[in-house]
């Protein structure tokens, strides 16, 4: 099983630095202590990635294993506040089924608009991080939906996987899976208690608009 996590992070860990290598930025892939800055030479992170003066440092990891690895805190505490880099924590999901109340179903079309309505009441109050957990929520919901309604078969639950195969058969668009892709690091960032430095409203007002054209396509 440990062996099986460790290659879900590697093969996800590839995948990131692939969407990164596509959009112009330079990637190392699980760079030694000399590629690494002398504030980050005793870390071990995934990937180091530069765009000019941006420095982002990425840590993949299953749910199990960041229990396990203070590291990744410490790393993400070292970054803040530090002029040009950011930390990114990506998640693997570990192949379960989703652990939720009796009784629970599948968000349907109405409930999807009726959160990102309550999103955006929720933009207008300046509560943003709640406004994203919850834009979320609908959004995941919707992929599955559109995904199901095409006859896809889906193996897991997880986001990312979710994504990877709606964006494979053109479920959703690129630059669609790109934001959502990028919304999902920043709820993954705030469902397990890490801050987030860097958080734009802009973000969450973007998630509503595309799971709103995705729901009510003209």
């Amino acid at each position: 099983m440990m062996e099986e996590m460790i290659g879900l992070e590697k093969q996800r860990a590839r995948s990131v630095a692939e969407e990164y290598r596509s959009r112009s930025y330079e990637v190392i892939e699980e760079p030694s202590p000399q590629q690494l800055p002398d504030f980050l030479s005793k870390y071990r992170p995934d990937l180091l990635i530069r765009k000019g003066d941006e420095w982002i440092v990425v840590q993949v990891k299953s749910r199990s294993s960041l229990a396990k690895d203070p590291q990744v805190r410490d790393l993400a505490q070292v970054l803040e506040g530090k002029s040009g880099w950011s930390f990114e924590l990506v998640l693997v999901a570990e192949g379960e089924q989703i652990r939720a109340p009796e009784g629970t179903r599948p968000f349907e079309k109405d409930d999807i608009l009726q959160r990102t309505v309550a999103a955006q009441r929720l933009i207008d109050g300046g509560d943003y991080e709640a406004a994203l957990l919850l834009a979320w929520s609908a959004s995941e919901a919707l992929v599955r939906l559109l995904i199901q309604e095409e006859g896809i078969q889906l193996d897991r639950p997880n986001p990312s996987y979710i994504l990877d195969n709606a964006v494979t058969n053109g479920v959703i668009a690129r630059d669609d899976y790109r934001l959502l892709m990028t919304a999902m690091k920043y709820r993954n960032a705030l469902v397990h208690g890490f801050k987030i430095l860097d958080f734009d409203s802009a973000l969450v007002k973007d998630l509503i608009r595309t799971t709103e054209g995705l729901l009510l396509p003209d």
